[in-house]
C-alpha cells in the first residue's frame, strides 16, 4: 500500500476529519516531514484512532495535554484515542517521523470480545495514559520502535497478507504497552478527563465565535467554569491562555485567508475580529514572522494554496510567549 505524507484536514473542533485507511482495513501508514511546513509545526488535533510513530532523523517536540516530550531519532511514541495534540521539530535540522494511525478495532476485533474487554478498552479509556514515550533505553520500548518500524515496511512493500503482518505487529505493540502497565490499567476506571472535556468545548467555541470581541469570561462561560478555572485549565492542557489561543487561531484564518483569497489586508482584518489593520500586521508578524503581504507572497511563489493542507501549514510560531 502507498505511504502517504500526512495532511490534517481539521473541522472546527479541532477533530481531524479524515478516516485512515479503508473500512476493510482502517489504518493508515505515513511519512511526514515537520521541516516542509512554513513554521515547522503540527497545530492542535486530535481523532478517535491511535497513533504510534518513530522518528527517522532530528528531534521532535510532542505535545499532548499536560505533556511534553522531546523525541530524537530511533525513538518514538504512542498517543491514546481522542488525546489532543501538537507537534514541532527541535532545531534547525529537518524532523521526519513515520507513523501508523488505526482504528484499535483492528486489534479488538468484534465488540465485547475477550481482545476488546481485556486488553483494548482498558488502555483506552485510560486516562492516565494518553501518551507514551518510547526510549532507546529500555528494552521493551525499543521492541516496540522495531515493531512500527518492521510493520511499515510490510504496509509499504504489500507483500501477500500484510493486512495480517501489521495487524500482527501493532497487536504486539498493544500487548507491551498493556503488559508493561499493569498496575495503572488495573487501577483505571472509566472517567472523563474533566479538563480535555471542557477544552475540546472550549476550543469549539472560540473557532465558531472567534470574529465576535470575545473576552476571557465568554470562554469561561462557554463550559460553565470561572475564569480562573479557565486560565487554569488552558495552563494546563496546551501551556497558554484562552486569549492568547483566540490570537493565534485568528491569526491562522488570515493565513488561510491571505493564501485562499484576493481580500486585502482591511477586509481579512474585519472579517477575523480585529479592529485595527495595523494591530492585526503587527500581531500577524509576530507570530509568523513575517507581515501578511510577505505572507501572501510566500504561498504564490510556493503554490501553496491547497486549502486541506492549509490548517497543517499555518500555524503560530512557538518561540512567542
Amino acid at each position: 500500500m502507498s505511504v502517504k505524507s500526512c495532511s490534517l484536514n481539521i473541522d472546527v473542533h479541532r477533530h481531524e476529519a479524515d478516516n485512515r485507511g479503508t473500512p476493510m482495513f482502517p489504518c493508515g501508514g505515513y511519512i511526514t516531514s515537520v521541516g516542509d511546513h512554513v513554521t515547522q509545526d503540527i497545530p492542535w488535533h486530535w481523532h478517535e484512532e491511535v497513533e504510534v510513530l518513530v522518528v527517522c532523523d532530528g528531534i521532535l517536540k510532542l505535545e499532548l495535554v499536560g505533556q511534553c516530550y522531546c523525541i530524537r531519532q530511533g525513538e518514538g511514541a504512542f498517543i491514546n484515542s481522542s488525546v489532543l495534540q501538537s507537534a514541532a521539530k527541535i532545531g534547525d535540522d529537518n524532523c521526519t517521523i513515520k507513523s501508523f494511525v488505526f482504528h484499535p478495532s483492528i486489534i479488538a476485533g468484534m465488540i465485547e470480545s475477550a481482545f476488546e474487554q481485556r486488553y483494548v478498552r482498558p488502555l483506552l479509556h485510560c486516562t492516565k495514559l494518553p501518551g507514551i514515550y518510547f526510549e532507546k533505553g529500555v528494552q521493551w520500548h525499543r521492541e516496540v520502535v522495531q515493531n512500527i518500524l518492521d510493520a511499515f515496511e510490510d504496509y509499504q512493500s504489500e507483500p501477500f497478507g500484510y493486512e495480517f503482518l501489521v495487524r500482527e505487529k501493532l497487536s504486539r505493540i498493544w500487548l507491551l504497552i498493556v503488559s508493561n502497565h499493569q498496575e495503572v490499567l488495573s487501577k483505571q476506571r472509566v472517567a472523563n478527563d474533566m479538563d480535555s472535556l471542557r477544552l475540546k468545548d472550549m476550543l469549539t467555541f472560540i473557532h465558531t465565535n472567534y470574529i465576535d470581541q470575545l473576552e476571557l469570561h465568554d470562554i469561561a462561560n462557554a463550559v460553565t467554569i470561572s475564569e480562573r478555572e479557565c486560565l487554569r485549565c488552558f495552563k494546563r492542557t496546551i501551556g497558554i491562555s484562552p486569549i492568547q489561543y483566540l490570537l493565534r487561531y485568528r491569526i491562522s484564518v488570515a493565513a488561510d485567508m491571505l493564501a485562499n483569497s484576493s481580500m486585502n489586508i482591511t477586509e481579512i482584518c474585519n472579517q477575523i475580529g480585529f479592529e485595527s489593520p495595523s494591530y492585526f500586521s503587527l500581531m500577524f508578524k509576530k507570530l509568523i514572522n513575517m507581515t501578511p503581504k510577505e505572507y501572501r507572497n510566500l504561498t504564490k511563489l510556493h503554490g501553496r494554496t491547497n486549502k486541506k493542507n492549509m490548517d497543517m501549514e499555518i500555524v503560530w510560531n512557538r518561540r512567542e510567549k
